[in-house]
């Protein structure tokens, strides 16, 4: 991977964190959204309205599908407040699960990555505002699912 793959990945990952992090300290919870870095560099935002966390992510999964048959995928990145599997879990057990892809990858057999990001909310006992303290990211790499040779 060139560092401009590097790049660009690392780009929409922090946006993906960034987003999910403001979204938990206003509601202590976020739907399941998804990020696409376009091969013209520019970030969509795609979400959508079902209240059913497991259902939202399925029905962003098949939006994905339907854009990368359109080849202008890049790179994406799908969200989701969820608990880190027990094997993998030290001692925070919520966090913010990104799943990365990315088309600069597509010819290994390990292309994609689950990075679980544990968090911790806390409030500020002058003003009762939440802030979200993010811990030390845990990746976990497996075959691609989605932007895959054809």
């Amino acid at each position: 991977m060139t560092e401009d793959h590097d790049e660009r990945a690392l780009k929409v990952l922090e946006k993906a964190v960034y987003r999910a992090q403001e979204l938990l300290a206003k509601t202590q919870k976020f739907k399941p959204f998804l990020m696409i870095l376009n091969d013209d560099g520019t970030i969509e935002i795609i979400e959508n309205e079902i209240e059913e966390s497991t259902q939202s992510y399925a029905a962003l999964g098949d939006t994905l599908r339907t854009r990368v048959k359109k080849g202008d995928v890049d790179v994406m990145v799908m969200a989701v407040d969820t608990l880190i599997p027990e094997n993998f879990v030290k001692d925070v057990p919520s966090s913010i699960r990104l799943h990365l892809e990315e088309k600069s990858q597509i010819d290994k057999s390990v292309a994609a990555r689950f990075i679980y990001v544990p968090y911790t909310l806390h409030r500020i006992k002058e003003n009762g505002e939440v802030f979200t303290k993010l811990h030390t990211p845990i990746p976990v790499g497996f075959p691609a699912e989605y932007i895959i040779k054809k």
